[in-house]
């Protein structure tokens, strides 16, 4: 099934990083003394915005030809921009400067020369190729414990439908103004007209009639005028324009009050040959794979996978490391490759988790904050279970009262204050209790919410992709907790965020995105907004909702609180190719993953982080980035006959049982490596040069708008916001 994406929000150019291109290694200046180049470093560890690495330099005195060669380590703070896929180099801390290539007499002289340059340089790197550098990454691994697996109900169709999450019993309040009356708890535009005794659904382009929301329902060419005013003539038109071309049939409406996902296969199953064991469904947008020897059928919903003997189930939950081998053989080219984010061991599945774990960084004025916290009627908490922690269940902001004092984490960033309704300053540290919220309690997700360090003037704060729901489990990542949060029902109507309902998929350059079971014809442009101001300008729900919201304007969010995530990945009947090429297909220009930090109402607290730097880098076209640093203080070069050590002005075949940088394990406390001996060989130089090639892949791929897939899809991430006052 073709899907389009269409993006949930516009990104306007970000102030800091969103300038710096990432522009290749090696990388030269220009000095006084000569020239100055350092290659791709090589990252050791990463703990919090704190990198360790090393990397080889070389210096060419002015007159001479010869380049003699050095390794310097160090350590610096990150500053990331998931927008950009950048990370630039700050607070750099050059603690080693080595010439084992130089005389006595030019040491000296070139270690303070090179250390005197490097730190003014302004260095910016791919963060792909970061991802590829990194592999001490147990920090965050260990980090997602309690989520739970129970499937949800799935349920197949055979032919287009689209399935209609309502949380709950069907809720409706009276529309100000109006004789109707609205569903409030469901992210779809619905309406009661009580008088005529029918319910109304819009549906992009065509209105939908039912006796009652669990009723059938039927299309409806001509909806009440009272009803039909309720959509803009714009949002009309772009409907329409959207929808021109695309399968006419009109989609059958199913209605859950309770977690679950809709998977439409388009009539009886067809398949295509994935591997040997395995088969793949071709005529359905959702993952449907058939183990050909035991006949069981797999479908991955939200990273998780289920299988069973029958399309009717009953489906049961099947750890990702206890798939059978045939999964980690799907070719990335098929229509399945994308599932290989959920295999473990696979490159795909390795990128998702290595990705998982970078935090995307900020540096936040420090001081008073305006920060106004809305309750519903006076502030009420209940306690966090097996913590002594409690959180306010009636605002739709993450509120918790620790020891008397409170704290509040809002668009990825902490305060402190004395009540419950402040006055609030930035924090300049997360209490300790925050890393014990169990994932049953829906604020789990504020324990990816860091405070990194502060000065007089700001405090540097990240958040990991834990923040917007995406969690490590056995070697992958997956979306959601799987917990079930009962919503807030008062004057207001507060909902949480879902695992489940909103077909939920990953691809390795976009990240997770969400979409319709079956969005051929009138759903091609997506539901009504129904929050957040309404669809069509009828008063509605002020902020969020558990779920994706979808609009006229093309795109829908993942709501996990204030902060929305994702494109919706809409779909029509067609090559199914975005959902599944991790290999070929279209060139596309990515919209950025969502950087919080970036958007336009946090802007004014965030502190400028241009470079510190004062001179920029040239890259080196002249010169292969093939050069590395040994962990033994050494210089090595990959040549075509193998490696190769630098000795006395000389590239000199490397002795493989003494050269090379060991393995990660070689890592000391400070993440700087003790001396190689024979510990590990070359096999750590093949693999920082490995992962250095890996690295340029991703960076390329992503660069291209990821043409190694023709996904879509954006992140985001947060703590809840949503709901509206009952009139």
């Amino acid at each position: 099934m073709k899907r389009f994406a269409l993006t949930a929000m516009l990104l306007a150019a970000a102030p800091s990083l969103a300038n710096v291109p990432e522009i290749g290694w090696p990388r030269a200046i220009e000095a006084e003394k000569g020239k100055v180049v350092i290659y791709q470093p090589q990252l050791d560890s990463l703990v919090g915005d704190k990198l360790i690495g090393r990397a080889a330099v070389s210096v060419e005195p002015k007159g001479s030809e010869d380049p003699v060669f050095g390794v310097i380590r160090f350590e610096s703070r990150m500053a990331t921009d998931r927008d950009t896929r950048t990370m630039r180099i700050e607070d750099l801390n050059i603690t080693h400067v080595g010439f084992a290539d130089a005389t006595d007499e030019q040491k000296e002289n070139f270690e303070s020369f090179v250390e005197n340059e490097i730190l003014q340089w302004d260095m910016t790197l791919s963060l792909d190729r970061v991802l590829a550098s990194l592999a001490v990454v147990q920090q965050e691994r260990d980090a997602a414990r309690g989520l739970k697996f129970d499937p949800p109900v799935i349920l197949f169709a055979d032919s287009p439908s689209i399935l209609i999450m309502i949380d709950g019993e069907p809720r409706f309040e009276a529309i100000e103004g109006s004789k109707l009356e609205r569903l409030i708890n469901s992210p779809f535009t619905i309406v009661r007209d009580s008088m005529k005794g029918k319910v109304y659904l819009d549906g992009g382009t065509t209105w939908y009639v039912a006796a009652d929301v669990k009723e059938p329902w039927m299309a409806e060419e001509n909806p009440p005028k009272n009803v039909a005013s309720l959509r803009s003539e714009e949002a009309a038109k772009a409907a329409r324009d959207a929808a021109s071309g695309t399968d006419d049939r009109v989609p059958r409406i199913v209605v859950a009050t309770k977690p679950t996902e809709l998977i439409v296969i388009d009539g009886r199953p067809e398949y295509t040959p994935l591997t040997i064991e395995l088969l793949g469904v071709t005529n359905s947008d959702s993952d449907v794979l058939l183990e050909i020897e035991t006949q069981r059928f797999f479908v991955v919903l939200s990273g998780r996978w289920y299988a069973s003997k029958s399309l009717d189930g009953p489906w049961g939950y099947v750890p990702s490391e206890e798939l059978p081998a045939s999964f980690s053989e799907i070719p990335p080219a098929s229509i399945a490759g994308h599932v290989l984010a959920f295999v473990p061991g696979t490159e795909e599945a390795e990128q998702a988790v290595l990705d998982n774990q970078i935090p995307q960084t900020a540096a936040v004025k420090r001081g008073a904050a305006v920060l106004s916290i809305e309750y519903d009627g006076e502030p009420k908490f209940k306690a966090i279970e097996g913590t002594g922690m409690e959180y306010a269940v009636n605002t739709s902001d993450s509120v918790l009262r620790i020891d008397g004092k409170y704290w509040v984490c809002r668009q990825a960033v902490w305060y402190e204050g004395a009540s419950p309704n402040g006055p609030w300053t930035v924090a300049t540290a997360r209490p300790d209790d925050v890393e014990s919220i169990p994932a049953s309690n829906p604020h789990y997700n504020v324990k990816y919410v860091y405070v990194y360090d502060s000065t007089p003037d700001v405090v540097y704060v990240g958040y990991t992709p834990g923040y917007y729901g995406s969690y490590y489990y056995g070697g992958c990542v997956v979306y959601g907790t799987g917990w079930y949060y009962p919503s807030w029902y008062g004057s207001y109507y507060y909902p949480y965020h879902s695992t489940w309902g909103f077909n939920v998929g990953y691809n390795p350059y976009s990240g997770w995105s969400v979409g319709l079971s079956w969005s051929s014809g009138p759903f091609t442009i997506g539901i009504g907004y129904g929050f957040g101001g309404g669809y069509g300008g009828y008063p509605y729900h002020g902020g969020g909702y558990w779920g994706p919201r979808y609009g006229y304007h093309g795109g829908g969010n993942v709501n996990i609180g204030e902060i929305n995530i994702g494109e919706v990945n809409i779909g029509n009947r067609g090559d199914r190719g975005d959902r599944g090429n991790l290999a070929g297909g279209a060139d596309r220009t990515r919209s950025g993953r969502d950087n919080i930090y970036n958007r336009s109402g946090n802007r004014e607290r965030i502190a400028d982080r241009t470079a510190r730097g004062s001179r920029q880098p040239t890259a080196v076209t002249d010169r292969a980035n093939n050069v590395l640093a040994g962990r033994d203080g050494n210089v090595y070069r990959k040549s075509g006959d193998g490696w190769q050590r630098r000795e006395g002005g000389d590239w000199k075949p490397a002795d493989s049982s003494r050269a090379g940088t060991g393995s990660s394990g070689d890592l000391g406390a400070s993440g700087r490596g003790s001396r190689a001996s024979g510990a590990g060989g070359t096999s750590g130089l093949n693999r920082d040069y490995g992962a250095r090639q890996r690295g340029n892949q991703w960076s390329s791929g992503y660069s291209r708008g990821g043409s190694r897939g023709s996904f879509s899809g954006s992140r985001g991430g947060g703590a809840r916001r949503g709901g509206g006052r009952r009139r």
